[in-house]
């Protein structure tokens, strides 16, 4: 009986099952099935239940961090750069690091560096970018690396008296790269937010129109410049200067990135002015990284702790810290970062924080011509050298420039930079690779769509000075062709269309900016 039993049990379940049955018997369920989403459509409207389609969008958070990687070199004497002739550091006076922020909206994440150096040149920065990217995800394009200009660290580009420190170069690479993924690592959200006071006591145009015949200079075979009627620092006795060539920059430009309980977490400062200079024999990050270490010290944080300042280089490429109208002007170190701390502070008081703005970067390369020596400037330079120089560094202004002719006769007819803007939401920042004048900085800030726009050089390259095409006809050092001037005489109305087109690009990605 049992076994009758499971036998019609067997039956009924392959009955059941099987695929024609089985699509005969469901065919009525698979039509209300059908039918079932507009009835349960039809009576959430009547209910007033209708659900929304999609989430409500998660809040927007801003996260930033912030680093700094010390870069003081163990190894002495090492050549400094900055200098005409060779120079050589036994001792650190203070220590040189370098400083990073990352800046994050929550899709979009760039990187800011400024180093501790005189200049760094672009394959070294864009060793150290791919080195961060691999650990941080941040594309190269996205990092912003600068050099301060302090004329007291080692020599990590060749140029004038000191050639590179290639073991110095070495050490660098990959403390920059930790030092931008420190800061990516140590992301807390965050607010920012800016503004700029102006500082005029330091910043004053260094280039000055002389009477006829008393700006001398080396040979033109040496400089690629026939005519000089600039001097540079001609002093404040000198009866021979008659005025300055071009305005300057006075404003401190000023990036604060609190935590959202309102604690210094960054501070990036940009200042146009040159190094203050150092007393002593030693390497030191001169004004730049004296102001960093004063700002921890009067907003009441352990520099690191995680809060770090940064203090980027304007254009100054034709401006320094010295007041020549007048006599026994003083300046040092300390009196720089003391009167650019005071500006930022007051600045400070009066900045509105905003919880959340959208990061937008753009980059540009150009290919500008390079000013290269022609064969019979090198032959001169050659024999020049040969009967009075030999195998030993330069001593003076005709040995370093014969010097540089003959280091660039090789050189490529073309060189390649890298120009860069980010914006963060009304505020932004154009990049040259260049020292750029300040009638060049003034120019991108008042062509610039943004309410405020900081112009930061020596960034991502050192393309040497960049004198706008009317100061060649005035000569004077910074026009002098070399290692450290060498672009084409048109080069700054190209680089300052770039910048000024990549902030219009940037300022053009979402929300306009603001109005002036």
């Amino acid at each position: 009986m049992q076994s009758q039993q499971r036998s019609s049990r067997a039956v009924f379940t392959r009955q059941l099952w099987h695929p024609e049955i089985t699509r005969k018997r469901f065919a009525p369920f698979r039509r209300v099935r059908r039918t079932l989403p507009v009835f349960g459509l039809l009576w959430a409207l009547t209910a007033g239940l209708v659900m929304p389609t999609t989430a409500p969008a998660a809040a927007k958070v801003f996260r930033a961090g912030a680093a700094l990687v010390e870069i003081t070199p163990t190894n002495y004497p090492i050549r400094m750069a900055g200098s005409l002739v060779l120079a050589t550091a036994h001792r650190a006076i203070d220590p040189l690091h370098v400083r990073a922020l990352v800046l994050d909206d929550g899709r979009t994440a760039a990187a800011i560096a400024v180093i501790d150096s005189c200049m760094v040149d672009r394959e070294t920065l864009d060793a150290a970018k791919t080195a961060a990217a691999r650990r941080t995800g941040i594309p190269t394009g996205r990092m912003i690396i600068a050099s301060t200009h302090t004329h007291t660290a080692p020599a990590a580009y060749s140029c004038l008296g000191n050639e590179v420190e290639p073991e110095y170069v070495a050490f660098l690479i990959p403390r920059i790269a930790a030092a931008i993924v420190t800061a990516w690592e140590r992301r807390v959200p965050a607010r920012l937010g800016w503004g700029k006071t102006d500082c005029p006591e330091f910043v004053h145009c260094r280039r000055w129109i002389m009477q006829p015949g008393t700006a001398a200079g080396p040979p033109a075979t040496f400089t690629g410049q026939p005519t000089n009627i600039v001097m540079m620092n001609p002093g404040y006795a000198n009866t021979n200067k008659i005025r300055q060539t071009g305005p300057v920059d006075p404003a401190v430009t000023v990036l604060s990135v609190q935590t959202v309980d309102g604690r210094p977490l960054g501070l990036l400062a940009n200042y146009p002015t040159h190094y203050a200079g150092v007393s002593e024999a030693g390497v030191s990050a001169d004004y730049f990284g004296e102001f960093c270490r004063l700002m921890a010290h009067e907003l009441g944080v352990e520099e690191g702790q995680p809060f770090v300042a940064l203090m980027s280089n304007g254009t100054s490429g034709d401006a320094n810290c010295i007041d020549f109208t007048k006599p026994n002007w003083k300046n040092d170190r300390f009196m720089v970062a003391r009167a650019v701390a005071n500006a930022t502070l007051k600045t400070l008081e009066a900045i509105q924080y905003r919880d959340w703005v959208p990061v937008t970067m753009r980059e540009r390369k150009l290919r500008l011509k390079v000013r290269r020596p022609s064969s019979a400037d090198v032959r001169a330079a050659q024999k020049y050298l040969a009967e009075n120089v030999g195998d030993r560094p330069p001593r003076n202004w005709d040995e370093a420039y014969a010097t540089e002719t003959v280091k660039m006769a090789d050189w490529p007819a073309r060189k390649e930079i890298k120009l860069q803007a980010l914006r963060l939401g009304d505020f932004a920042i154009g990049t040259s690779p260049c020292e750029t004048y300040g009638s060049t900085g003034l120019a991108i800030k008042e062509a610039s769509p943004f309410p405020l726009t900081m112009v930061m050089e020596l960034a991502n390259g050192c393309n040497g000075y960049l004198p706008p095409p009317d100061q060649f006809a005035l000569g004077g050092y910074t026009t002098w062709r070399a290692r450290t001037s060498y672009l084409e005489v048109e080069a700054e109305p190209k680089i300052r269309e770039g910048i000024v087109a990549l902030l219009k690009q940037v300022a053009a990605h979402g929300t306009p900016p603001a109005q002036r």
